[in-house]
């Protein structure tokens, strides 16, 4: 699994490295201008008082230069008119070119109608009350799980005129609280932006069947009585964990920022929003009845995901 995780994130970095490919001629746009100028001088006083004489350059247009006197009238690029005498200025000279390079955007394409695999990482923070309601033995809950698990994500699926997505996707656990996590499912996405950058804006919807199991803590009408080198001492009520085992449906719904790199392949971070309706829950290990519970869960999601 930690192979995997790291061919995983090879792949995001050579994808990147692609992403940025050095500039060539058919990506810049050479432009030339042509100035005349004129090195003028100019004083500062530092912190200490000490006056600073330094030369600026100044681009335009030489109106009139006489060279039995060397007074100039120059026009600079803004349009401001100078009347310089000859110790004015160190140097000037006519029709001088300038050359730069302007760099063009390359809006790269995107997939249209093709299928798609994807791979990476996900992190879902969850919540599930448990909605207790005490009784005659079980008199207290702490409320219900909180987990977050770190998982791996593939995907695979089709696009269709660009705009719309489906397919399956599905999960596997790194870390997770409890045992056995699974989600998996229907995926869908809506890419609504123009097309006019190579950063595409899109809704993810996720319908997804969870299961997970999870230990749950109680305090019961018991009493523990434990017996050491100090004597006996007597706790009540007592402690009681009961496993669990959870499985319902999740509804997601986010926004997605992905990417576009060389050769339609992407690199997309997502945020989602998720609700969870559970389909029903497991007691393991019980002594007694069990516990009076309704479970309610929500949470959110960030996914980084390469697509191939």
């Amino acid at each position: 699994m930690k192979r995997f995780v790291f061919v995983l994130f090879a792949l995001l970095l050579q994808s990147r490295s692609y992403a940025q490919p050095g500039i060539n001629t058919e990506d810049q746009k050479v432009i030339t201008e042509v100035y005349d100028i004129v090195a003028i001088y100019n004083e500062h006083t530092d912190g200490r008082g000490h006056t600073r004489r330094f030369v600026t350059e100044l681009r335009g247009e030489i109106l009139n230069y006489d060279a039995t006197t060397g007074v100039m009238t120059f026009k600079d690029q803004d349009g401001r008119i100078y009347s310089l005498k000859n110790d004015d200025y160190k140097y000037f000279e006519y029709d001088k070119v300038f050359t730069t390079k302007e760099k063009k955007f390359v809006l790269r394409p995107r997939k249209e109608n093709e299928l798609e695999v994807s791979a990476g990482l996900r992190a879902t923070f969850i919540n599930f009350n448990d909605h207790f309601a005490p009784d005659n033995y079980y008199l207290w809950s702490e409320g219900g799980v909180t987990d977050v698990p770190m998982s791996i994500y593939l995907g695979v699926g089709k696009y269709v005129q660009r705009k719309h997505y489906a397919g399956l996707q599905g999960e596997i656990a790194l870390t997770s609280y409890g045992d056995k996590y699974l989600s998996a499912g229907l995926r869908y996405c809506y890419q609504y932006d123009a097309n006019k950058s190579n950063v595409a804006l899109y809704m993810p919807i996720e319908l997804d069947y969870f299961q997970s199991d999870y230990p749950a803590n109680f305090q019961v009408d018991d009493t523990t009585v434990v017996t050491g080198f100090g004597g006996t001492s007597y706790y009540y009520p007592s402690n009681k964990s009961v496993d669990i085992s959870l499985s319902a449906l999740s509804l997601s719904l986010g926004q997605g920022f992905s990417f576009i790199q060389n050769n339609k392949h992407a690199i997309s971070l997502e945020l989602s929003l998720v609700k969870y309706f559970p389909l029903g829950v497991q007691f393991r290990n019980l002594e007694q009845a069990a516990p009076s519970v309704r479970y309610t869960g929500s949470g959110f999601r960030l996914s980084l995901i390469y697509q191939i």
